[in-house]
């Protein structure tokens, strides 16, 4: 081996007994927040002040970081040396990063945007571009990128680097009779790996420092978005240690970065050195496609900026977003290999790969930070569809990450648990809270309109004051905040359920948007039904709350309430089953 392995490493490491303190915590935060919610006649209320606290706390760790970088010590001791000296602080000054951007049959002109994005993206000194496919249809994206970087090299692998990671494991453990530690084996695998990929980028004259082409693209034969994923990895550990590159930040294909997105990020990795991966906040690129993109844009702006916040009230986040990550290089190499073979009940994931890259950095020892006051614009889903195949598949990778690693509590703290036990328990306590109601007509728990319409007031003042994406404040906003708050909460108990119990399926819910590729249909009917059956039976269920609780306050006797209620079912569900299996 002509270069020395990239050597991996780790977070701080956490004493026992701090451990044993928060596994105590974990049994004690749970009754605490029961008796604080319990003790109110404004649970919801409470409940979104202490996620405003979060997020509040977790933007001042982050502008702490930013400032540590911004200003070093250096600076300090000058402007201490010399009072009167004005200081000068460089706003674009910071860490530099190289990219990583992945992506399969994207739409060209859609593609084309995302690759112009980072010719503005301050810090960006390289970037590599990974497409999952090497078929006709694939070489599209292919073309694209020749397009806008017409000097730039392109490499065909005909193997993916996954694939010979796995059998370089086998290979090792097998002629060992696997005594030695497995973590060796997997670092071992990693650096067989770096070595090909170091062999082939110095074939391009891709290892010097800040000469030749700053961008490159690998393409491989199609397998999985965590294929390319691992490849582009592969590879960008070696380009950043070729080129002393501490950080490396990853998006995808649809995925378009403004001109701080990088840098601000990455500021939160540079200024913390207990921070391994961070990932910025997110926004709709594609609002004016349909109404459902709008609604999905009004849903970002006014509930995931809140939801994602939670986690970080124990000082780190929970889930690294795909179109917005970072990380430190070093890093990478310990936690590729057990996050590309990711088994659960003997089932290999493909489809979770950005909440288990966060699980891995978590058990290793790092904090992630979620990076809310720093946007990234992304695609969403244009039909109602797409859009609830997408919750599904989130939610599937919530259910693996929060109950797979039960060590992960106590390396994180009381509040972690808390933030995950309230993501999982919320939705399915609100599923049974409807299906009681629905049965019986009385509440299975206590439920206040006015702290509900009070929650909402101050989600909607926050989000005024402090989300950081300002173009969401138009007349739209106000006609489509209500549309768009019942679009993604009424969803939300039925999605969690659903997901938990198909939480093994790989599926995407969305296909390709090459044009190569021709147009794909959506699915056939029996598919749909497949798909979307659970979705349908719901909105039967949910048409009868609504004609429950309507007759209720019509004031209709027992026999008349009892036949609008279940008449109500039929007509949703029937309603649905037109409207999402036939005629989709």
């Amino acid at each position: 081996m002509d270069h020395p392995p990239i050597i991996p490493q780790r977070g701080p490491q956490v004493p026992l007994l701090r451990q044993m303190l928060n596994g105590l915590g974990c049994l004690l935060v749970l009754p605490l927040y029961y008796y604080l919610t319990a003790a109110t006649r404004h649970p919801l209320t409470l409940d979104l002040l202490l996620t405003i606290l979060a997020a509040e706390y977790n933007r001042f760790t982050n502008e702490r970081r930013r400032r540590r970088v911004s200003q070093p010590a250096a600076a300090a001791a000058a402007a201490a040396a010399d009072p009167e000296k004005p200081r000068v602080v460089d706003a674009h000054g910071g860490p530099d990063c190289m990219a990583a951007v992945v992506g399969y049959r994207e739409d060209p002109g859609l593609f084309a945007r995302a690759l112009n994005s980072y010719r503005a993206a301050e810090g960006c000194r390289f970037m590599l571009v990974g497409i999952d496919g090497d078929e006709e249809a694939d070489m599209e994206m292919v073309r694209v990128f020749q397009n806008i970087y017409p000097d730039a090299p392109t490499i065909h692998l005909d193997t993916p680097l996954g694939d010979l990671a796995t059998r370089t494991f086998d290979k090792l453990a097998t002629a060992d009779l696997h005594a030695s530690a497995e973590e060796s084996y997997h670092l071992a695998s990693i650096a067989h790996c770096c070595d090909l990929a170091r062999e082939i980028l110095g074939e391009h004259d891709l290892l010097g420092g800040g000469t030749g082409p700053q961008q490159v693209c690998i393409y491989q034969p199609h397998h999985s978005k965590k294929a390319i994923m691992f490849t582009a990895f592969v590879f960008s550990l070696v380009l950043a240690d070729a080129r002393g590159i501490e950080y490396l930040w990853s998006s995808d294909s649809d995925t378009l970065v403004y001109a701080d997105s990088l840098r601000r990020t990455v500021a939160t990795i540079a200024g913390d050195p207990a921070v391994g991966g961070a990932s910025s906040g997110l926004l709709v690129h594609n609002a004016g496609d349909s109404v459902v993109a709008q609604l999905g844009r009004i849903v970002y702006w006014c509930e995931l900026y809140l939801t994602r916040s939670v986690a970080t009230a124990a000082g780190t986040s929970d889930c690294q977003s795909g179109p917005s990550s970072a990380f430190r290089v070093t890093a990478l190499p310990g936690i590729l290999y057990p996050w590309y073979t990711q088994e659960v009940w003997g089932h290999r994931m493909i489809v979770n790969e950005d909440r288990h890259l966060t699980t891995n950095l978590l058990l290793r020892g790092w904090t992630v930070t979620y990076v809310s006051d720093t946007l990234t614009a992304t695609d969403t889903p244009t039909n109602l569809r797409k859009w609830i195949l997408q919750q599904v598949r989130w939610s599937r990778s919530g259910h693996i990450e929060s109950l797979q690693s039960p060590t992960l509590y106590l390396l994180t703290s009381p509040l972690f648990f808390w933030a995950a036990i309230k993501r999982e328990a919320g939705p399915l306590l609100g599923l049974g809270y409807i299906l009681y109601y629905l049965c019986t007509g009385a509440s299975l728990a206590y439920f206040s309109w006015t702290d509900l319409a009070v929650r909402l007031g101050y989600t909607i003042l926050y989000n005024g004051l402090r989300n950081p994406d300002r173009s969401v404040r138009t007349l739209g906003l106000w006609v489509g905040l209500l549309p768009a708050l019942l679009f993604y909460n009424l969803p939300l108990p039925i999605v969690h359920f659903w997901s938990a119990v198909t939480v093994l399926e790989d599926g995407w819910g969305t296909s390709m948007r090459s044009q190569a590729a021709g147009v794909v249909p959506d699915t056939g009917m029996w598919k749909r039904w497949k798909e979307l059956g659970f979705f349908v039976v719901y909105m039967g269920i949910v048409a009868g709350v609504a004609a429950r609780i309507l007759a209720g306050h019509l004031g209709y006797a027992v026999l008349q309430t009892e036949r609008a209620v279940w008449g109500a079912v039929v007509v949703g569900f029937g309603a649905a089953f037109w409207g999402l299996v036939v005629r989709e």
